[in-house]
């Protein structure tokens, strides 16, 4: 039996159809590779744009927070420092967000709205034009657009309608400041009681002086009064390695944060029972201990201080040179000598009633004169018509102003 081979031969126009057909499957193949690539590297790009254009919206609401047009917000010329202020920490920040290794840039100029008294809006539009292509040019496609947009805003609830979830700062300190601006010594209220709206005029920059007082704490001029809380020992009082031991929970609250009461709007008699201590008589050390605490609060000898004369004027911010640290000698836009405090509609009443917040710049204290200390108002938030129940819009860190993205 013999072996026979058969030979299978092709017409030279069937090798050709089988190599295009191949071709075609490359070409395909690599449109696909392409496209996956290009999207992908798209799909990335697009995320880190948005994720620059919420970093920048939040900056500028962050912005008016430290303008102080939250608190004054019929006035022109505070607007329009607020807005100098969003655009250029916006463009100062759009270098730390690159997209695909290149900052991008405004669209558009950032859009503001000061319709909502006390909450106004920013809206950005950033974008970057040339973001290359891999594979897609080989259809001519070498560079491609991405943009994205953010609206933020500063959320001061003083103007909030009734039933609006209340305020809660989360780091306030334990001294009491009587609802009286000082400019006078006739009556003058930081937050009308009933509206809970702001009705001290032209209070942003304002130099008072953090006075004790006793009993019913009549006004006196130039003099913020308050009275000390009593506050309950908690770890979360303390601020580590910033002072030597404190001599008591009172003054680690003045030092960090008095985190064991809760002092939310809208509430009445929020602190332990005998929530105010006597500063006078009955309590002699208190004013030495609080006198360390703003000592050891705002980073006593190497202290920042604050220059208010463009933030009271309404023509720029407030100017805070750094006293330590990497910015020392420079200005800053943050401190540990801003801080929060609660306005009680009336000291020498029973219970207390918490009405609104007020935010102070602490200026250097005198270790030899522990009765009065200087400070300046940046904020005045009230607690707005009728709060309505918790849970609370949580001021973040140190400001009871915070700045939310709503879109």
């Amino acid at each position: 039996m013999s072996n026979r081979k058969i030979a299978i031969r092709r017409r030279p126009e069937e090798c050709g159809q089988t190599i295009v057909l191949v071709a075609i499957a490359l070409v395909s193949l690599l449109g696909m590779a392409a496209l996956a690539i290009d999207v992908t590297t798209l799909y990335v790009a697009r995320g880190e744009m948005q994720r620059a254009a919420d970093a920048a919206a939040l900056a500028g609401a962050k912005a008016f927070v430290d303008s102080g047009i939250t608190t004054d917000t019929a006035n022109a010329t505070r607007q329009a420092m607020a807005q100098t202020m969003a655009t250029s920490v916006i463009n100062s920040i759009l270098a730390q967000n690159k997209i695909s290794g290149a900052p991008p840039v405004l669209a558009a100029a950032p859009a503001f709205d000061f319709t909502r008294p006390g909450n106004p809006q920013i809206s950005v539009t950033l974008q970057r034009t040339n973001l290359p292509t891999f594979f897609a040019r080989i259809w001519g496609t070498k560079l491609v657009t991405v943009t994205a947009s953010a609206i933020a805003e500063a959320y001061n609830p003083s103007n909030a309608p009734a039933g609006y979830p209340p305020i809660r700062p989360q780091c306030v300190k334990p001294l009491l400041v009587a609802n009286q601006d000082p400019k006078s010594a006739g009556p003058s209220q930081f937050v009308n009681p009933t509206t809970g709206a702001p009705v001290a005029a032209n209070v942003i920059g304002e130099a008072v002086q953090l006075t004790p007082c006793t009993g019913a704490c009549p006004p006196v001029a130039g003099a913020l009064q308050f009275r000390p809380a009593q506050v309950v020992a908690s770890a979360t009082n303390l601020c580590p390695g910033t002072c030597s031991p404190p001599a008591s929970a009172y003054e680690s609250g003045i030092e960090c944060c008095d985190s064991a009461n809760t002092y939310t709007c809208g509430t009445v008699n929020p602190l332990p029972p005998n929530p105010v201590v006597d500063p006078g008589l009955a309590n002699p050390q208190l004013s030495t201990q609080t006198n360390q605490g703003l000592q050891c609060l705002t980073n006593h000898p190497a202290v920042d201080t604050l220059d208010p004369t463009d933030l009271s004027a309404g023509t720029g911010p407030a100017r805070i040179t750094a006293g330590s640290g990497p910015q020392s000698g420079n200005l800053v836009t943050t401190s540990r000598s801003i801080a929060t405090f609660p306005i009680i509609e009336d000291l020498s009443a029973t219970p207390l009633h918490v009405i609104g917040f007020l935010q102070l710049f602490v200026d250097p204290v005198s270790p030899t004169v522990p009765t009065n200390t200087p400070a300046h108002i940046l904020n005045v938030v009230g607690c707005g018509n009728n709060p309505g129940a918790p849970p609370a819009v949580l001021g973040g860190g140190f400001s009871p102003i915070p700045v939310r993205l709503i879109h």
